[in-house]
Formats: C-alpha cells, structure tokens, sequence
C-alpha cells in the first residue's frame, strides 16, 4: 500500500496516525520530493473507485487552488488540464492518497472508510 501525500498536512498525519496504531503497513510517497507522472494520475482517474470522481482529486479548498489564476482554475474543469496542473503543483492534490496495487482506493481521511477498506 502506498500513501501519496505532504508529510505536513495534518490530514495526512491523522491517516498515518491512523494506519499506525491500527499496525497497518505502509509505504509513504511525498509529492513535495517526487512528482508524479502523467501515467499514474491518468490511470487513477480512468479507475476511480465508485464514490469518488476525477475532479475530487483536486483539492479546492488548499491555498495551492486560491493562489491559481482564474484560467488555471478553469483549465481545472478539463481531466487532461488537471492531470498537468497537478504534476506542476502536486500540492493542489487532495490528500492523502491511497493506492493498492497502483490502484486509488481512497482521498482524504475517513475513518469510516479506511475501516471499510481494512477490516481485520
């Protein structure tokens, strides 16, 4: 399992925090010291789990999203303009970011759905 996120977000401290008192094992990807690549974000949004849809992965409420222009915001609305903007500023990804098998399984902390996920 691979956790993609910012080691100081405290949304991603709370999901390590988390899988760590729940012993489950992880691997962390920072996206501060390594970008991601256009083949990785174009599969995840290809196979988004059901409750989650491409444009969720854009975090709108980071200062990254207030700081963007008005036509990078808007460039936003477009799946291959948000797949660039995202590679050029990955802080503009919602996080944390879990994958298994390279495969998004869930955005954000949620409780209820990390103990859906990984039931013992």
């Amino acid at each position: 399992m691979m956790v993609y996120g910012i080691k100081n977000c405290s949304t991603v401290k709370k999901a390590l925090t988390w899988f760590d008192s729940h012993q489950i094992k992880y691997d962390f990807y920072d996206l501060k010291k390594d970008a991601l690549d256009v083949a990785t974000l174009t599969a995840w949004f290809k196979k988004l789990p059901g409750h989650l849809t491409w444009d969720m992965l854009i975090n709108k409420s980071s200062m990254t999203w207030r700081n963007l222009t008005d036509r990078e915001k808007k460039l936003a609305d477009n799946q291959e303009a948000a797949v660039q903007l995202i590679i050029e500023k990955p802080t503009l990804m919602k996080r944390p970011l879990v994958a298994i098998d390279k495969r998004l399984v869930s955005l954000g902390f949620d409780e209820a759905v990390f103990k859906q996920l990984f039931k013992k």
